[in-house]
């Protein structure tokens, strides 16, 4: 019993010390000025592979060229962000404008965007990590998290209420 108890204490140990690496991490990422997004679809296989974390930098849209890879606001839903490659730039009469692509896609995309001022360019990716952002905003995973969390400190609580003897105990006579 006691290799058990000191294996499941390794092992959540290493846990939280994961977690923990990996919140400095992306709080490192945030305060270098990178924006972290998580792709969901196929759209840029194998650029961006599903599950990936594609982290923009921000710079000025008037630096975009053909080729580069921009992180925007899909013009068509709401709330939705698409990261595909700029295929082609205009000079229209309120500023550029941008045609874009999916490496993956057989045709453009149906829009021609304007984007603000400074917008996300992928400056590097990483496979895997973004299936991490995508679990951790679902309401199930984050039960789980929050119920692993509270029965780690409850058993490490009762353990050491049942381990600590009590002060003012005497030792009995015989």
């Amino acid at each position: 019993m006691h290799v058990l108890a000191s294996i499941a204490r390794r092992t959540v140990s290493l846990m939280c010390g994961l977690i923990v690496l990996l919140a400095i991490a992306y709080g490192a990422v945030i305060a270098a000025g990178y924006h972290p997004v998580a792709v969901y679809s196929g759209s840029m296989v194998p650029t961006l592979p599903v599950g990936s974390l594609a982290v923009d930098e921000q710079i000025q849209g008037s630096s975009l060229r053909v080729g580069d890879i921009v992180t925007f606001n899909d013009p068509y839903v709401r709330g939705r962000i698409v990261t595909h490659r700029v295929v082609a730039v205009f000079h229209t009469d309120h500023g550029l404008a941008f045609r874009t692509k999916g490496d993956a896609n057989p045709s453009r995309d149906p829009w021609t965007i304007q984007l603000p001022g400074r917008v996300g360019s992928v400056a590097f990716q990483i496979p895997y990590v973004g299936y991490l952002l995508v679990y951790a905003q679902t309401r199930e995973i984050r039960n789980v998290l929050l119920l692993l969390a509270s029965t780690t400190v409850l058993v490490s609580v009762l353990l050491a209420i049942w381990r600590t003897p009590p002060r003012d105990a005497e030792p009995m006579k015989a």
